[in-house]
């Protein structure tokens, strides 16, 4: 499989004022071609937001889960 390396963060205060820090990520060529596709599409304005949103989802869902199983 070809991954391909995706820089997702900056460090500055961006993100409604709070710090992020930047990581690297190894995708999977599909994967940023079905990102690539969600910004020209407008939905976010950049790859990185569309990484942020969906890893706060991913969060959010985990600890949901994690709490409605007590």
């Amino acid at each position: 499989m070809d991954f391909r390396r995706l820089c997702c963060f900056c460090l500055v205060e961006s993100c409604g004022g709070v710090w992020v820090k930047l990581i690297t990520l190894y995708l999977p060529e599909p994967y940023l071609k079905a990102l690539q596709g969600l910004v020209d599409g407008r939905f976010y304005p950049n790859r990185a937001e569309a990484i942020r949103v969906a890893i706060r989802d991913l969060l959010n869902d985990e600890a949901w889960r994690k709490n409605a199983s007590g």
